[in-house]
């Protein structure tokens, strides 16, 4: 009877084991920073979001020939775009960290589009601390929970 006691114990704790380590925890300080850094260093280029309103105006003034009233696309926009080509949350953070240190368009995974109306983003990440990198690319992962494909979906990219 022990045997089967220990043997069912043992099972659980591994179970258990798994289902504690499967997503990693971060922190509401963490995530808070982020978004400070992202105030400081990112929001003069990139807006959080934009609505569908906005965007079917912008649409309008970058066919017309003219510039968006943003330098580069939406955060939310980023956000999903970068987890098509890196899902999980430590791809992203690394890709991240990497491309504002050392952006290029060869590594780079907007669209054409994106890369004509913006070009490259200068490496602004230059600036920043590892500590600062690491907190805004996961404020980045954490603050936008959407797929590029629901994001394509919405009724402004139509």
């Amino acid at each position: 009877m022990k045997k089967y006691i220990l043997a069912g114990l043992s099972v659980s704790a591994i179970l258990f084991s798994c289902q504690t380590q499967q997503k990693p925890e971060v922190s509401k300080q963490e995530i808070k920073f982020g978004y400070q850094v992202y105030k400081k260093t990112c929001s003069a280029c990139h807006w959080e979001s934009v609505t569908p309103q906005q965007i079917e105006k912008i649409k309008k003034t970058v066919m017309a020939g003219g510039r968006p009233p943003f330098g580069a696309p939406p955060m939310a926009e980023v956000s999903a775009r970068v987890k098509k080509f890196y899902p999980s949350e430590k791809e992203f953070v690394a890709f991240v960290k990497d491309y504002i240190t050392n952006p290029s368009k060869d590594k780079g995974v907007c669209l054409p589009m994106a890369f004509k109306v913006f070009g490259t983003m200068p490496p602004i990440g230059k600036g920043l601390s590892e500590e600062e990198k690491e907190a805004v690319a996961k404020w980045l992962y954490y603050r936008f929970n959407i797929s590029w494909e629901e994001f394509m979906k919405r009724e402004h990219h139509k």
